[in-house]
């Protein structure tokens, strides 16, 4: 029996998906009261068990009998919403404390590249700490670290291209020359399945990304192709531009890139090229147009960000 908390989420979806191909595993989830099991993917049999993180009975339930965790939640690109201490650190705390009483035998979780306790950026300084709550647990433990991610229903070429399609100009920090190596979400869930049978990769951190470095203009410039709307790329200081999405994040009830997403988009995130390669056998996705299309094309982008705007908060 496997755990995954953050099931609903962008990555544990998918996760869910692969997982879900050996029929000899069993999938447990733990969701929060509120969040329904509709978020989860449909005609994937897994036991569902309500519960929090910060509620250490329901955090025991859920673990009797499992001997992996797979640790996905994170607030950390919720601008003013995001609550790294509250969240972040204290469910991870919990989660160890409570996965050492139940003698869980090992813990998975998606950190970022970056993360370090003395970075100069707090959702960096806060992967970095609970990397070292990980680290110094007793637990048995894989660490990956991942570049930005993208795939239908990101908050990265999603974002982008509703702000392309609905504004005269496109500003980025700084000169935009910020280096990624986007990774698709489905070939970071892949790497963590199979993390699952490596036993190299315990008591490890490893970052990766995908094939190929790309500044953060020539993604944007790769989006905008895609979605045929051409715009002036327009750079910005690191300081405003936190300043303006820490603002309109308040305006609205949510804005696609807050103050945490732009500190993330300033900061260089690569990996060793080939990393995946090595580990775990396959080439990842590239972020090219071919890929893009597959779930831009077509899209009402100013229509979406009206009802990202105006209808949910984070």
């Amino acid at each position: 029996m496997i755990l995954i908390t953050g099931a609903t989420g962008f990555v544990g979806r998918r996760l869910i998906s692969v997982l879900a191909s050996d029929a000899d595993l069993q999938i447990r989830v733990l969701l929060r009261a509120g969040v329904g099991a509709d978020h989860l993917p449909r005609n994937v049999p897994v036991h569902l068990m309500m519960g929090e993180l910060s509620d250490r009975d329901s955090l025991l339930a859920a673990m009797d009998g499992v001997h992996t965790i797979f640790h996905l939640i994170g607030t950390d690109t919720r601008g003013r919403h995001t609550d790294l201490e509250g969240v972040d650190i204290a469910s991870t705390r919990a989660l160890v404390e409570a996965a050492l009483a139940a003698r869980v035998g090992r813990l998975i979780y998606v950190s970022r590249i970056g993360a370090d306790r003395a970075s100069a950026f707090p959702m960096l300084r806060a992967k970095g700490e609970i990397e070292d709550i990980i680290r110094g647990s007793g637990l048995s433990y894989t660490i990956l670290r991942s570049s930005v991610l993208f795939g239908q229903g990101d908050r990265f070429t999603e974002n982008m291209a509703m702000l392309i399609r609905s504004f005269p100009a496109y500003f980025v920090p700084g000169d935009g020359d910020s280096t990624f190596q986007p990774l698709w979400v489905n070939d970071l869930a892949t790497c963590l399945a199979m993390s699952l049978e490596d036993l190299d990769l315990i008591d490890a951190i490893i970052s990766l990304g995908g094939p190929e470095i790309l500044t953060y203009r020539r993604i944007v410039m790769r989006v905008m192709h895609t979605i045929k709307s051409s715009r002036p790329i327009v750079g910005v200081p690191l300081l405003a531009l936190q300043g303006v999405g820490w603002f309109l994040d308040g305006l609205f009830a949510r804005w696609p890139f807050t103050e945490r997403w732009i500190e993330l988009l300033a900061a260089n995130q690569t990996a060793d090229l080939g990393m995946i390669e090595r580990h775990f056998g396959f080439r990842p996705s590239a972020l090219d147009v071919a890929v893009l299309e597959q779930y831009m094309r077509g899209r009402g982008y100013p229509l979406a960000l009206l009802r990202y705007i105006v209808t949910s908060r984070w």
